[in-house]
């Protein structure tokens, strides 16, 4: 079984087993290190947000997610996986236990 790893700074945060693969997005289960737990409202907050904007366009929102989506992305969070490569940049959504992510570095390790 493929599992990748959320890292930042060396410090796991959490599990990820993998779930399935779409053409742009990897879904995960996701499974929260204690050390995860200061950046959940972050995550939480990016979900109602996106649940909101599927029902709503407002500018207003869509410039909210793309701040959320710029303090995500700043933590510098890594994924590896178990065994193998390395991703250092992604689109990264955590929701309840699952996560999905996609790699922004075409270069970087493929599945």
């Amino acid at each position: 079984m493929t599992v990748y790893l959320l890292e930042r700074d060396g410090v796991l945060l959490a599990r990820m087993p993998l779930r399935s693969v779409e053409p742009f997005a990897i879904h995960c289960y996701f499974q929260p290190t204690p050390a995860f737990e200061p950046y959940r409202p972050l995550f939480d907050e990016e979900a109602a947000l996106t649940e909101q904007m599927t029902r709503d366009d407002a500018a207003a929102l869509l410039e909210r997610a793309e701040d959320l989506l710029e303090r995500i992305l700043a933590l510098g969070f890594t994924l590896r996986r178990e065994g193998g490569g390395l991703y250092r940049e992604v689109l990264l959504g955590i929701e309840g236990d699952t996560a999905s992510f996609r790699p922004l570095s075409p270069e970087e390790e493929p599945l």
